[in-house]
């Protein structure tokens, strides 16, 4: 089984700063840090240490050579990345002294994805290979229906929620990874039973994993339930928690462990990464995972 992840590749730029910027105010950072990023780098960085066959497709710019070297020194194949003539995506983040962070992305060589070569990537791959797809890069709708047609399953983490998501055809998603924001937004329920009951009612044959936040997260298919808390740390950078539950949540469910220990590995890895500073240089490694003996909030 192989692991495609078709996403995004930035230059994160991090401003550490007392508190995010308000509408109007201009603030002083205590320090800024130029680091690789973007939601499909976090994964694959996330998928790779918990799996020996994950490759990245995407797209950057000449700047963001050093990104493809990053990731190739992580175990990642980087053969599907190619060269654009735009500027490599980037992230402009914020992160405050309670490790809350505030984002604003520029999409860049990012929404060069053509069809040309999707299909040219998609060929390199078989049934029942994992496509992993975040919101970040152009052509997502395209990517899942060739996707399907080969049988991939395709697991989704649709952020950011864009008008672009009402395009996709969810039946086609095996597993769809979103934080409760994003369920709220896409189901329209304001709580999350609502959210549960109208995935299940619209999309039965779809596997959802919900993650809370400090509440723990929830995953959920046709006929199962099941909850995990969240783990008592001291949060230093929540930038790319969300991506490394998901890169350790999606690389131990495709081995078919049962579901309650993918939990427990997805937030104890998303735990020990806010510890850190960064987004992908903060993922931890499969064995300081298994090692971690996490306190229950």
């Amino acid at each position: 089984m192989k692991i495609l992840n078709f996403g995004s590749i930035n230059i994160d730029i991090f401003f550490r700063v007392n508190h995010i910027v308000r509408p109007g105010e201009t603030i002083s950072a205590q320090s800024i840090e130029k680091r690789a990023g973007g939601k499909g780098l976090n994964q694959s960085v996330a998928l790779a240490k918990n799996s020996d066959r994950v490759y990245h497709a995407g797209s950057l710019g000449s700047d963001g050579a050093f990104l493809k070297e990053y990731l190739a020194g992580e175990g990642i194949d980087t053969s599907f990345i190619r060269d654009s003539d735009n500027s490599t995506g980037n992230a402009i983040i914020q992160v405050d002294d309670n490790g809350e962070n505030s984002i604003v992305l520029y999409k860049g060589a990012n929404f060069d994805i053509d069809k040309g070569f999707i299909d040219e990537v998609l060929s390199n791959f078989d049934k029942n290979d994992i496509l992993v797809l975040q919101n970040e890069i152009n052509n997502l709708d395209y990517i899942i229906k060739k996707g399907y047609e080969k049988g991939m399953k395709i697991v989704l983490n649709p952020s950011p929620i864009t008008d672009e998501l009402k395009n996709l055809d969810f039946n086609k998603i095996d597993l769809l990874m979103v934080n409760e924001t994003e369920s709220k937004e896409i189901s329209l329920c304001n709580n999350i039973e609502g959210c549960i009951a109208y995935f299940r009612e619209n999309y039965p044959n779809l596997k959802l994993v919900i993650t809370l936040g400090s509440k723990g997260s929830i995953f959920v298919d046709r006929e199962n339930k099941i909850c995990q808390k969240a783990y008592k740390v001291k949060a230093v950078d929540s930038t790319g928690a969300g991506d490394t539950f998901t890169g350790f949540f999606v690389a131990e469910f495709y081995k078919n462990t049962d579901v309650k220990k993918c939990l427990e590995l997805a937030t104890k890895a998303s735990a020990l990464s806010v510890t850190k500073k960064g987004a992908s240089i903060s993922i931890p490694n499969l064995e300081e995972v298994e090692k971690f003996i996490g306190e229950d909030l």
